[in-house]
């Protein structure tokens, strides 16, 4: 998803009162040395393991193996979603976010594209190092997405006496690669000794792209309170529309997997996670308990509410009782934002700031 953070530096240096400062630094390791390298880890190895199952697919192309290589690309989705809100750093470097997975695509750009593909039959576009310098939208996620789950696509996929199987899974081979690709590099430079990992728990000493380390803790302060505002407006809003009449289940962020409510629920456990781990600790220890209980309370009325969703979001939304819930989920998330902006954001004396959600 591709999220852009926009901060005001003015805010960031304001002087506050003359008490003692939160443990920024504490939550800049907590968050480093914790879920955020730790999920990047975890993204490189599942797509790993799914370049291996399209392989495998490809070999032997059966309907068995088209499974083993869709729970290989849930795995590898899952693990995005995890760090999705970390849209700043080393996955900012040569569009790396986007294309891992180019969302929102208002304008279809991914199909149209992946389409043209199919039709010129032009696999070589995304194969080897030509890949990198392919369209951003059929890159990643949605593009193999859609060759792994379209029902008439991967039904292709394991036609082995036709070309178009073979054009297919190259494509698809083309893709995985480069997702264990971006995820080797997304590791090594947050790891390496000058990576970012260091850079955050070194903010305000040496040279420094931060002035300090209330400087950093703001931005990964921002970048949870830009997630969970993705999630009202873009995974929920964007395809509930008005009504159940009006969805579109076609606009939900991973429709053709049915997997977009698992989105939402992994994207809540990874914001509960790095929070418990790196600010909560520090609102504790300043005697601001009290902020980071309501903010964790607000995560679990969403977290509850997403669990009284049976159906696929997908088939929900498009029924009144499923759209109403729905629609409740998205005003918990809401509510949890505005909890993380005032009383959070009060108790560690940071503010938001603006916040772009560049869908087009």
């Amino acid at each position: 998803m591709r999220f852009r953070l926009t901060l005001i530096v003015g805010l960031l240096t304001a002087s506050g009162p003359a008490w003692a400062a939160p443990d920024y630094a504490g939550i800049l390791a907590a968050g480093a040395d914790g879920p955020m390298l730790a999920g990047y880890r975890a993204f490189q190895a599942r797509a790993t393991t799914l370049e291996q199952d399209v392989q495998s697919l490809c070999a032997a192309p059966i309907p068995a193996s088209v499974e083993t290589a869709r729970a290989g690309f849930h795995a590898a989705m899952d693990s995005w979603q995890k760090v999705q809100w970390i849209g700043y750093g080393p996955v900012e470097a040569f569009h790396r976010g986007q294309r891992v997975q180019f969302w929102p695509d208002k304008k279809n750009a991914g199909d149209r594209q992946m389409l043209a593909l199919l039709k010129e039959r032009n696999a070589e576009a995304l194969e080897g190092n030509r890949i990198a310098f392919a369209s951003v939208a059929i890159q990643g996620l949605p593009a193999l997405e859609m060759l792994l789950f379209d029902t008439n696509q991967s039904a292709k996929l394991v036609e082995a006496s036709d070309d178009d199987a073979t054009l297919r899974c190259r494509l698809a081979q083309g893709i995985a690669a480069n997702l264990t690709r971006i995820g080797g590099e997304l590791v090594h430079d947050w790891s390496k000794p000058d990576g970012f990992a260091t850079v955050l728990k070194s903010a305000g000493t040496g040279v420094n792209p931060y002035a300090d380390a209330r400087q950093a803790a703001s931005q990964m302060f921002n970048a949870l309170h830009a997630q969970l505002s993705a999630m009202a407006e873009i995974k929920l809003a964007y395809p509930l529309a008005a009504s159940a009449s009006e969805a579109r289940p076609s606009r939900a962020e991973s429709w053709r997997s049915r997997r977009s409510l698992r989105n939402v629920v992994l994207n809540l456990d990874s914001l509960r996670e790095t929070f418990a781990i790196g600010f909560a600790p520090a609102l504790r220890a300043d005697g601001k308990g009290a902020a980071a209980d309501r903010f964790l309370a607000a995560l679990t009325e969403a977290q509850t509410a997403a669990g009284k969703l049976s159906a696929p979001m997908e088939e929900a939304m498009s029924e009144t009782e499923g759209w109403t819930r729905l629609n409740g989920l998205k005003a918990k998330i809401k509510n949890a934002a505005q909890v993380l902006e005032t009383e959070v954001a009060a108790a560690l004396d940071l503010q938001v700031g603006f916040n772009g959600l560049d869908g087009d």
